[in-house]
């Protein structure tokens, strides 16, 4: 059973224990809505794709012990603890959005929703499926089943900033094996690119404009 209970001594432990960047953290709350710039090869591509700092997202939660851990997609979809999360991003910079009306009931129902994904693995081609996953979907599909809302404008792959050498060389690495391109489906990235144009996706700058989200904290430049 997860923990319901916040810590009381929360904002204290973050203090201690989170780079200084994020030492002013607010009091986080369960179903909170967390991003980084990540320092994965591809962070650079999917910046550049989506034009935004935000190129790694997760949903806060709560461990059996009340400590505080990001439900993320990764090499598997896990909990993270939260001290480690933000040490994994660049400059531990981090920014918080929260649902107000997002009641502990609902709230737990999200995260309860995303841990049904735990040991997934990542989905590096951001494909339509769930047998994998990638962490922008994590939180779509995690407030879709928990609240019956589905954050994040849904977009088109064709609709981002494909022309960066950054993104060219991610298509050029992954295009053979994407499961819309292989089995001979494809000739080049090129070709791969006009199969997979249309394919649906959701970004982490697409989970950060829902108007249903609203900021309370953020520690990057800017």
């Amino acid at each position: 059973m997860v923990g319901r209970r916040l810590l009381p001594s929360l904002a204290l432990a973050l203090l201690i224990t989170l780079p200084a960047r994020a030492q002013d953290l607010p009091d986080l709350k369960r179903g909170d809505v967390i991003f980084q710039n990540s320092q994965s090869a591809q962070s650079l591509a999917i910046l550049l794709a989506t034009d935004s700092p935000f190129t790694h997202v997760g949903i806060l939660d709560f461990d059996a012990a009340g400590n505080p851990v990001v439900l993320e997609a990764v090499r598997t979809t896990r909990a993270t603890p939260l001290q480690d999360w933000v040490a994994q991003g660049k400059d531990g910079a981090v920014a918080v959005y929260r649902m107000e009306e997002l009641g502990s009931d609902t709230a737990l129902a999200v995260t309860e929703a995303a841990r049904s994904h735990l040991g997934k693995g990542y989905d590096p081609y951001f494909f339509q499926s769930e047998d994998t996953i990638y962490c922008s979907e994590l939180v779509h599909i995690a407030f879709r089943d928990g609240a019956g809302v589905a954050l994040g404008q849904v977009q088109a792959l064709g609709d981002l900033n494909l022309d960066s050498a950054a993104v060219r060389a991610l298509i050029a690495e992954r295009w053979q094996s994407h499961p819309a391109c292989s089995d001979g489906q494809a000739q080049d990235a090129e070709s791969c690119l006009a199969l997979i144009r249309d394919e649906p996706l959701v970004t982490p700058q697409a989970v950060a404009e829902d108007g249903r989200l609203r900021l309370v904290f953020s520690s990057f430049d800017g």
